[in-house]
């Protein structure tokens, strides 16, 4: 399927949706300057804590608190070491890092140490795998630890080994740091790494910011030719999101319950040990109804629960409880579907298969945060948005100001507090492209924000 991407940046953060022919929202990904990405960046820390029970230990990499690496055997306190963050904080555990290292490209990975070159499972013959071998072979790097990615395909021969010859500088200019220096690799943002992972095909990358395109622009130049058409710039000035309808679905994403296509809906539910989906007939009700009719519900259903899924980050566990079906075929019906749906994921989903009880199992990799996780403050019967959530949308909001005259930004306590802390440098910059006619106040009875205009004396007075 083919998806393009809309980028909109804003003084507090960058949010990316992918979009599908129809400019249906199928995934929404935040980057906030209070929440830098660390996944695949590379540090030198300091083992602070062995965790002997698990055979773990916490590491201090300097950016605050310490993460967690697996299979600890033979470290010890105090010891220094150079690891990679493979995985983001969520759900109240740390950023996780390992000591093999992988320096990812376009079309390779390289891994120092390593000894072998690793092929797609779906790359291991024909006339492309053969000149891509050959590559290899001429190149003296069979010994090396290399993986080649899918996107290799539409590489040509030249950007492979000018890719090849950069990650090998990469690493070589990493380990050569300065011992005191903690950032060896520094993470790629997250649209670098959507840039680099997730575009294929005649995809197109829609960005409404002009330096980020021009950077992009001059990345995809230099380093992945095959994606130099595949970048635009929005150059309008209603809003690239409200353009393309995506503000209307982001706000459903808070939402518990999701309307379905043929009157069902379905719940989502998160709770500590896993995230749980019921799907009933709604409106679709009304009386008993046929086995094929329930069937055409749940199947109308799975797509639903696959894009949710999705869009909303959920990871773990997951249980989908569908409408009963007494036929035994149907269920089979249904989980086929299901991994049809999440064939070509860009995340691993295993599903498992109907219980004995009829419900339907799930595994998906955690990747990040879930979606409520960030744009929510807690998870009670008196959910709200986050601080961060609110004050980036005052942000934008500002910034669509227009006429003469100052304007007055009341926010509560909380919000205040961030746009004087963490986020004080988006409050400036938004304060500096309206030319200082931005006033922050703090009130307390503010739920969310509200914007006031600031009349000037006409005549001095």
């Amino acid at each position: 399927m083919t998806e393009d991407i809309l980028v909109e940046v804003s003084p507090g953060e960058t949010r990316i949706a992918f979009v599908d022919e129809r400019d249906r929202l199928q995934e929404f990904l935040i980057e906030r300057i209070d929440d830098r990405p660390l996944r695949e960046g590379v540090f030198r820390g300091r083992v602070a804590k062995i965790e002997r029970g698990i055979g773990g230990a916490f590491v201090d990499i300097g950016i605050g608190e310490n993460v967690f690496l697996n299979r600890a055997q033979g470290l010890h306190e105090g010891e220094r070491l150079v690891a990679q963050v493979f995985r983001e904080a969520s759900a109240g555990k740390a950023p996780a890092v390992r000591r093999e290292i992988s320096i990812a490209g376009r079309y390779l990975v390289f891994r120092p140490g390593g000894t072998e070159v690793q092929w797609p499972k779906r790359m291991k013959s024909g006339r492309k795998f053969e000149e891509l071998r050959s590559i290899f072979e001429e190149s003296d790097l069979t010994e090396e630890g290399w993986s080649v990615r899918s996107q290799a395909v539409h590489a040509e021969a030249t950007a492979l080994l000018s890719e090849m010859d950069a990650l090998r500088r990469r690493w070589s200019d990493a380990v050569s740091r300065d011992d005191r220096e903690t950032v060896l690799l520094p993470p790629p943002t997250l649209i670098e790494r959507v840039l680099r992972d997730r575009i294929a095909g005649d995809s197109v990358v829609m960005l409404d910011d002009r330096n980020l395109f021009h950077d992009l622009s001059r990345l995809v130049r230099e380093n992945w030719p095959d994606l130099r058409k595949c970048l635009a710039f929005y150059d309008s000035e209603e809003p690239i999101f409200e353009t393309y309808g995506v503000g209307d679905e982001l706000e459903a994403l808070i939402e518990p319950q999701v309307p379905l296509p043929r009157g069902g809906r379905m719940t989502i539910e998160p709770t500590e040990a896993m995230t749980v989906i019921d799907v009933d007939m709604g409106g679709a009700g009304g009386g008993r109804q046929k086995d094929d009719a329930v069937l055409t519900v749940n199947l109308s259903a799975a797509a639903e629960v696959a894009r949710q899924i999705r869009l909303r980050n959920i990871a773990g566990l997951i249980v989908v409880d569908f409408i009963n079906m007494r036929q035994r075929s149907h269920g089979r019906k249904i989980v086929e579907a299901m991994r049809r749906e999440f064939g070509d994921s860009p995340v691993p989903v295993d599903v498992l298969g109907m219980t004995a009880g009829g419900l339907l199992e799930i595994t998906r990799r955690r990747d990040g945060p879930a979606l409520y996780e960030t744009l929510m403050s807690q998870r009670t019967a008196a959910m709200r948005l986050s601080s961060e959530y609110v004050l980036c949308a005052a942000l934008r909001a500002a910034l669509r100001l227009k006429g003469a005259g100052g304007f007055r930004l009341i926010v509560s306590n909380a919000v205040a507090s961030l746009l004087k802390g963490s986020f004080a440098s988006a409050f400036e910059e938004t304060r500096r492209r309206m030319g200082g006619a931005l006033e922050l106040v703090e009130d307390q009875s503010v739920i969310d924000y509200r914007i006031e205009t600031i009349r000037r004396p006409e005549n001095g007075r």
